[in-house]
């Protein structure tokens, strides 16, 4: 059997405090230097930069790539919702974007959004509030990203902050999650008796910058 590496959850430079290096162009290029197979872009409550990652990808045949977003819900409980293909993820972000919070975003705080092209050359600054939650609760999340071919995976669930457990403390039944994304240095063992039996369990590095 052979074994992949896998990174599935990174932001891009339109990540709120997310490095202005990081665009989907070196995403792409250092996962490729690091033999990483598979990579998914995973912005906060955007999808904006998947267009750039799809360009990229398609010059890049040594490393696969899905799209998607990690989406604080209602509750403030992130999720990773990724797609196999750029329209998909789009036809989501496009849900998410109208989902947002009236409030403006403050680049003194959180940084420029920068939506990039494949060059790197900057399209526009989104002044979307992405660090703040939007109006859809956890069930209708992972059920739009499901009904446009998605997965759901629960972020970093051993954190105490943004994660099913913290907000909400237990494991939710009624949300179809295909997977719990542990942070590094998470102790599997310690969280597997709370999830569901059989639930795969990921690690992925929620980079925010290259290094």
């Amino acid at each position: 059997m052979h074994t992949y590496r896998a990174d599935l959850q990174i932001h891009s430079c339109l990540s709120p405090c997310g490095s202005l290096d990081n665009s989907p162009r070196a995403i792409i290029e250092t996962a490729v230097q690091r033999g990483v197979d598979i990579i998914a872009l995973t912005d906060h409550n955007t999808t904006a930069n998947c267009p750039a990652f799809a360009a990229c990808a398609a010059r890049t045949p040594l490393v696969t790539c899905l799209f998607g977003a990690e989406v604080t819900t209602a509750e403030e409980v992130h999720v990773m919702c990724l797609f196999g293909a750029e329209d998909q993820a789009c036809s989501f972000g496009r849900l998410l974007a109208g989902s947002l919070p009236p409030r403006r975003n403050d680049p003194e705080y959180f940084g420029d959004q920068p939506v990039v092209d494949d060059v790197d050359t900057i399209l526009r600054l989104d002044d979307s509030f992405l660090a703040g939650a939007v109006t859809l609760p956890i069930d209708a999340v992972a059920n739009e990203a499901h009904a446009r071919g998605g997965i759901v995976i629960a972020s970093h669930i051993d954190r105490q902050i943004n994660s099913v457990f913290s907000q909400l403390g237990i494991w939710p039944a009624d949300v179809a999650f295909d997977a719990a994304d542990l942070s590094a240095q998470g102790d599997e063992s310690a969280w597997r008796a709370l999830l569901p039996p059989g639930l795969p369990v990921i690690r992925s590095s929620d980079a925010h910058y290259l290094e």
